[in-house]
């Protein structure tokens, strides 16, 4: 592991987007419950700096990341030069 793999919440914000406040509230909420609530962190003895390695922000990320399996819609091939049809998107039908 090097250093470059160990971010900063300031750097976990400039790549990923999540802000420092946010990872304070994640770890304060993780403190509380007693269960993991955002990334893993690593906190030295007796400081007030954190750590996040890059592999556990990446991982994380795609463990919350919603997934949708949306068969694609057959209108792209639908001919469009046909002006008599209706212009309004159809979109599959919820499963009951």
């Amino acid at each position: 592991m090097s250093r470059t793999d160990l971010l900063k919440p300031a750097q976990v914000f400039a790549e990923y987007g999540v802000k420092p406040r946010a990872l304070a509230y994640m770890r304060e909420q993780s403190n509380d419950l007693g269960y993991l609530i955002g990334p893993l962190w690593i906190n030295p003895k007796d400081t007030n700096i954190f750590f996040y390695k890059r592999v556990w922000i990446d991982e994380w990320i795609e463990k919350d990341t919603v997934k949708f399996n949306v068969p694609e819609l057959q209108n792209d091939k639908k001919d469009k030069s046909n002006k008599s049809k209706s212009n309004i998107l159809n979109y599959p039908k919820h499963p009951k």
